[in-house]
């Protein structure tokens, strides 16, 4: 699924039914590849300021198309707690829009969508839109070697073994130039984007 962890979901305590706050902040370990946590604030208190806090994605009930929730506030911590760890952890929303290199010094697009796993948080894929084309490449998570501040760094296609099984979509060469012609019928040259 893309995760619909994003700036202004709405936080849910599921005792009282209670909206908690809106989503801030969501934390991305890219050492694990994975969501570890959120903060959401809620407006509006004495003399207009906000409260805040932390949720560990551990402490998540569920991600629904139009909410968090969580079993209650006790899961709640304090802000302070992902200070610790800010150096360590980028926002995801940073990584929307990032773009994304082979290894090999090729230029693919930039992040459109990050996939996870249904209940794991653990990056599943990115979905890159090729520069130029506006075509949707399907990055498996198994292929990046690095998320670094400015890029990231993916396995050239070339250099990744195809023991598994992957999508149709995923078997197609990434590359922005052409890797061979050929000649049709008709005498044409044809473009060969791989498989």
């Amino acid at each position: 699924m893309v995760t619909t962890l994003v700036k202004g979901t709405p936080v849910i305590s599921l005792t009282d039914g209670s909206t908690l706050g809106a989503i801030d902040h969501v934390y991305f370990d890219p050492d694990r590849l994975a969501v570890v946590g959120f903060t959401f604030h809620q407006g509006g208190g004495l003399f207009g300021h906000s409260t805040s806090g932390l949720v560990d994605v551990a402490d998540v009930h569920a991600i629904g198309s139009d909410a968090v929730t969580i079993t209650d506030v006790s899961v709640v911590r304090s802000e302070l707690a992902v200070e610790a760890r800010r150096g360590e952890l980028l926002e995801l929303e940073h990584l929307l829009k990032r773009k994304v290199m082979t290894d090999s010094g090729t230029l693919i697009g930039h992040v459109g969508a990050i996939q996870f796993g249904d209940a794991s948080y653990s990056l599943r894929a990115l979905d890159v839109i090729e520069a130029g084309s506006n075509e949707h490449i399907r990055v498996e998570a198994s292929e990046i070697q690095t998320i670094g501040e400015e890029l990231i760094i993916v396995a050239d296609r070339s250099n990744v073994a195809t023991t598994t099984a992957r999508p149709k979509q995923a078997l197609r060469v990434v590359t922005t130039r052409t890797t061979a012609r050929k000649v049709d019928d008709r005498g044409e040259a044809l473009k060969i984007v791989g498989a």
